[in-house]
Protein backbone atom coordinates (compact mmCIF):
# COMPACT_ATOMS: atom_id res chain seq x y z
CA UNK A 1 0.00 0.00 0.00
CA UNK A 2 2.77 2.41 0.80
CA UNK A 3 4.48 1.61 -2.51
CA UNK A 4 1.33 2.43 -4.45
CA UNK A 5 0.99 5.80 -2.74
CA UNK A 6 4.59 6.55 -3.43
CA UNK A 7 4.16 5.70 -7.12
CA UNK A 8 1.09 7.93 -7.41
CA UNK A 9 2.92 10.85 -5.82
CA UNK A 10 5.83 10.38 -8.16
CA UNK A 11 3.55 10.31 -11.18
CA UNK A 12 1.80 13.50 -10.03
CA UNK A 13 5.12 15.23 -9.57
CA UNK A 14 6.24 14.21 -13.06
CA UNK A 15 2.93 15.50 -14.54
CA UNK A 16 3.34 18.85 -12.85
CA UNK A 17 6.86 19.16 -14.22
CA UNK A 18 5.65 18.37 -17.72
CA UNK A 19 2.86 20.97 -17.50
CA UNK A 20 5.27 23.58 -16.15
CA UNK A 21 7.68 22.86 -19.00
CA UNK A 22 4.96 23.15 -21.62
CA UNK A 23 3.76 26.42 -20.15
CA UNK A 24 7.31 27.77 -20.12
CA UNK A 25 7.79 26.76 -23.78
CA UNK A 26 4.55 28.43 -24.84
CA UNK A 27 5.46 31.61 -22.97
CA UNK A 28 8.89 31.71 -24.63
CA UNK A 29 7.31 31.26 -28.06
CA UNK A 30 4.45 33.76 -27.85
CA UNK A 31 6.09 36.28 -25.55
CA UNK A 32 4.45 38.06 -22.67
CA UNK A 33 0.89 39.14 -23.08
CA UNK A 34 0.25 42.91 -23.34
CA UNK A 35 -2.92 44.71 -22.70
CA UNK A 36 -3.41 47.48 -25.36
CA UNK A 37 -6.35 49.73 -24.78
CA UNK A 38 -8.61 49.99 -27.87
CA UNK A 39 -8.96 53.52 -29.22
CA UNK A 40 -12.49 54.78 -29.42
CA UNK A 41 -13.04 56.95 -32.55
CA UNK A 42 -14.33 60.37 -31.69
CA UNK A 43 -17.56 61.36 -33.43
CA UNK A 44 -16.98 63.41 -36.62
CA UNK A 45 -17.84 67.07 -36.24
CA UNK A 46 -19.31 68.59 -39.45
CA UNK A 47 -17.58 71.86 -40.30
CA UNK A 48 -19.51 74.63 -42.09
CA UNK A 49 -18.23 75.39 -45.65
CA UNK A 50 -15.78 78.24 -45.92
CA UNK A 51 -17.33 81.42 -47.35
CA UNK A 52 -16.14 82.30 -50.93
CA UNK A 53 -13.40 84.87 -51.16
CA UNK A 54 -14.75 87.93 -53.04
CA UNK A 55 -12.75 88.86 -56.17
CA UNK A 56 -12.65 92.60 -56.89
CA UNK A 57 -13.87 93.48 -60.42
CA UNK A 58 -11.04 94.07 -62.87
CA UNK A 59 -11.28 97.17 -65.09
CA UNK A 60 -11.60 96.54 -68.82
CA UNK A 61 -8.37 97.20 -70.77
CA UNK A 62 -10.18 99.71 -72.95
CA UNK A 63 -11.83 101.50 -70.01
CA UNK A 64 -10.40 104.79 -68.81
CA UNK A 65 -10.46 105.43 -65.05
CA UNK A 66 -11.27 109.03 -64.22
CA UNK A 67 -10.49 110.09 -60.66
CA UNK A 68 -12.22 112.97 -58.88
CA UNK A 69 -10.74 116.27 -59.96
CA UNK A 70 -9.06 114.75 -63.01
CA UNK A 71 -10.27 116.03 -66.43
CA UNK A 72 -11.89 113.39 -68.62
CA UNK A 73 -9.77 112.09 -71.45
CA UNK A 74 -10.70 113.18 -74.96
CA UNK A 75 -12.15 110.19 -76.88
CA UNK A 76 -10.26 109.05 -79.94
CA UNK A 77 -11.70 110.45 -83.19
CA UNK A 78 -13.85 108.09 -85.25
CA UNK A 79 -12.12 107.32 -88.57
CA UNK A 80 -13.99 108.82 -91.47
CA UNK A 81 -14.16 107.27 -94.96
CA UNK A 82 -11.93 108.84 -97.54
CA UNK A 83 -13.61 111.57 -99.50
CA UNK A 84 -14.57 110.61 -103.02
CA UNK A 85 -13.09 112.96 -105.54
CA UNK A 86 -15.54 114.87 -107.67
CA UNK A 87 -15.27 113.63 -111.28
CA UNK A 88 -15.73 117.20 -112.43
CA UNK A 89 -12.50 118.12 -110.60
CA UNK A 90 -10.56 115.22 -112.12
CA UNK A 91 -11.82 115.87 -115.65
CA UNK A 92 -13.01 119.49 -115.77
CA UNK A 93 -15.36 120.23 -118.65
CA UNK A 94 -13.91 121.93 -121.67
CA UNK A 95 -14.59 125.68 -121.42
CA UNK A 96 -17.19 126.87 -123.90
CA UNK A 97 -16.18 129.19 -126.69
CA UNK A 98 -16.63 132.95 -126.62
CA UNK A 99 -19.16 134.63 -128.95
CA UNK A 100 -16.50 135.91 -131.36
CA UNK A 101 -15.03 132.40 -131.70
CA UNK A 102 -17.85 130.32 -133.19
CA UNK A 103 -15.34 128.07 -134.98
CA UNK A 104 -13.84 127.03 -131.61
CA UNK A 105 -17.33 126.15 -130.32
CA UNK A 106 -18.00 123.96 -133.37
CA UNK A 107 -14.64 122.23 -133.07
CA UNK A 108 -15.29 121.51 -129.38
CA UNK A 109 -18.73 120.10 -130.25
CA UNK A 110 -17.32 117.56 -132.76
CA UNK A 111 -14.43 116.72 -130.45
CA UNK A 112 -16.97 115.68 -127.77
CA UNK A 113 -18.85 113.58 -130.35
CA UNK A 114 -15.57 111.83 -131.23
CA UNK A 115 -15.35 110.77 -127.58
CA UNK A 116 -19.05 109.74 -127.50
CA UNK A 117 -19.59 112.35 -124.79
CA UNK A 118 -23.04 113.68 -125.68
CA UNK A 119 -23.44 115.48 -122.35
CA UNK A 120 -20.38 117.64 -123.05
CA UNK A 121 -21.42 118.15 -126.68
CA UNK A 122 -24.76 119.52 -125.47
CA UNK A 123 -23.01 122.33 -123.60
CA UNK A 124 -22.26 123.88 -127.03
CA UNK A 125 -25.93 123.80 -128.08
CA UNK A 126 -28.46 126.52 -127.34
CA UNK A 127 -30.29 125.78 -124.03
CA UNK A 128 -33.74 125.36 -125.60
CA UNK A 129 -32.55 122.39 -127.71
CA UNK A 130 -30.30 120.58 -125.24
CA UNK A 131 -31.16 116.98 -124.50
CA UNK A 132 -34.08 116.73 -126.92
CA UNK A 133 -34.68 115.73 -130.53
CA UNK A 134 -31.43 115.22 -132.43
CA UNK A 135 -29.52 116.23 -129.29
CA UNK A 136 -31.00 113.57 -126.97
CA UNK A 137 -28.05 112.51 -124.82
CA UNK A 138 -28.84 108.77 -124.64
CA UNK A 139 -29.40 108.53 -128.41
CA UNK A 140 -26.23 110.46 -129.21
CA UNK A 141 -24.12 108.32 -126.86
CA UNK A 142 -25.53 105.14 -128.38
CA UNK A 143 -24.93 106.29 -131.98
CA UNK A 144 -21.48 107.83 -131.60
CA UNK A 145 -20.37 105.09 -129.18
CA UNK A 146 -20.84 102.44 -131.91
CA UNK A 147 -18.13 103.73 -134.20
CA UNK A 148 -15.26 101.53 -135.34
CA UNK A 149 -13.59 104.82 -136.35
CA UNK A 150 -14.77 107.77 -134.17
CA UNK A 151 -15.92 111.04 -135.65
CA UNK A 152 -13.00 113.21 -136.71
CA UNK A 153 -13.42 116.81 -137.79
CA UNK A 154 -11.48 117.45 -141.03
CA UNK A 155 -12.24 121.15 -141.54
CA UNK A 156 -14.20 124.03 -139.97
CA UNK A 157 -14.44 127.32 -141.93
CA UNK A 158 -16.58 130.34 -141.07
CA UNK A 159 -19.16 131.35 -143.69
CA UNK A 160 -20.45 134.71 -142.63
CA UNK A 161 -20.83 135.93 -139.06
CA UNK A 162 -23.10 133.25 -137.62
CA UNK A 163 -22.33 130.03 -139.53
CA UNK A 164 -19.52 127.53 -139.97
CA UNK A 165 -19.09 124.89 -142.67
CA UNK A 166 -17.58 121.60 -141.54
CA UNK A 167 -16.29 118.36 -143.03
CA UNK A 168 -15.93 115.20 -140.93
CA UNK A 169 -15.26 111.48 -141.26
CA UNK A 170 -16.28 108.36 -139.35
CA UNK A 171 -16.82 104.60 -139.87
CA UNK A 172 -19.85 103.02 -138.22
CA UNK A 173 -19.66 99.65 -136.44
CA UNK A 174 -21.35 97.90 -139.40
CA UNK A 175 -18.62 99.15 -141.73
CA UNK A 176 -20.56 102.05 -143.26
CA UNK A 177 -18.21 104.94 -143.98
CA UNK A 178 -19.26 108.57 -143.86
CA UNK A 179 -17.36 111.48 -145.39
CA UNK A 180 -19.84 114.12 -144.32
CA UNK A 181 -20.29 117.87 -144.65
CA UNK A 182 -22.66 120.25 -142.88
CA UNK A 183 -23.45 123.90 -142.23
CA UNK A 184 -23.63 124.83 -138.56
CA UNK A 185 -25.72 127.88 -137.63
CA UNK A 186 -24.66 129.75 -134.49
CA UNK A 187 -26.59 131.93 -132.04
CA UNK A 188 -25.49 134.09 -129.16
CA UNK A 189 -26.79 133.22 -125.70
CA UNK A 190 -25.59 135.11 -122.62
CA UNK A 191 -22.42 136.20 -124.38
CA UNK A 192 -21.60 132.69 -125.72
CA UNK A 193 -21.53 131.40 -129.29
CA UNK A 194 -23.71 128.27 -129.31
CA UNK A 195 -24.90 125.86 -131.99
CA UNK A 196 -28.50 126.52 -132.99
CA UNK A 197 -28.91 124.22 -135.99
CA UNK A 198 -26.88 121.70 -138.06
CA UNK A 199 -27.82 121.18 -141.71
CA UNK A 200 -26.27 118.06 -143.32
CA UNK A 201 -25.07 118.60 -146.92
CA UNK A 202 -25.05 114.89 -147.82
CA UNK A 203 -26.58 111.65 -146.54
CA UNK A 204 -24.50 111.58 -143.33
Amino acid sequence: MADRVRRLGLAAAVGLCLLAGAAAAQTATEGPLRLVPKSIPSPAVEQPPAPPVPVPPQPSPAATVVRPGQPAATPAPIPQPAAIADPAQIHPPTPRAQPTDGVAAVRAFYEALGQADAARANTYVVPEKRGSGAYDIASMNRFYGNMSVPVRLLAAEPIGRDAVRVRYHYVYVNGRTCDGAAEVALAERDGLALIERIKALNDC
